[in-house]
């Protein structure tokens, strides 16, 4: 039986600025909030129909893994779409690079995403909402995933949306 996600994922994640080859998915970084409608209406995908999410908090067993945690939507999507047949042409793995609490990424020359301690409380937030709002604008009907998120943020992120 061939193993197909945990441990060739957390790998990824751990190594992605020195295994990084092209880009894969969307990155939104905190300093971007403010374009965040147009970063997304970037996207040349018109018909996305699944996007699963993470902050990179809370990467498997690893913990903060900052933009590296992009291997998770990466691999979720790849799943769903290996597996439950969805057209990888629906689907969009999103990071919210919020920085990273993670000193080796922050000391890491290669490291690619925000060098910033993690914003948290309302800035967070807030943030999280802003690209919520993004997503429903641009794709109404979009299922949005959250992955891999700290179980402090998840529970009061989530809250508001199950209402």
């Amino acid at each position: 039986m061939p193993v197909i996600y945990t441990p060739t994922v957390g790998a990824a994640c751990e190594r992605f600025s020195e295994i990084y080859r092209r880009s894969r998915g969307v990155f939104i970084s905190y300093q971007n909030r403010h374009n965040m409608d147009d970063i997304l209406q970037n996207v040349p995908n018109h018909n996305i129909k699944v996007i699963v999410v993470t902050d990179g908090e809370r990467i498997l067993g690893l913990g903060d893994q900052g933009i590296g945690g992009m291997g998770i939507p990466i691999g979720k999507l790849s799943l769903y779409t290996a597996c439950g047949g969805i057209s990888p042409a629906y689907t969009l793995p999103v990071v919210l690079d919020v920085g990273t609490n993670n000193q080796q990424l922050l000391n890491d020359p290669l490291y690619m995403g925000w060098r910033n301690p993690r914003i948290t409380d309302d800035e967070y937030y807030e943030f999280v909402d802003e690209f919520i709002q993004a997503v429903k604008q641009r794709w109404p009907d979009v299922l949005l995933q959250f992955e891999d998120f700290a179980q402090k943020n998840a529970m009061p992120l989530l809250k508001p949306l199950s209402q």
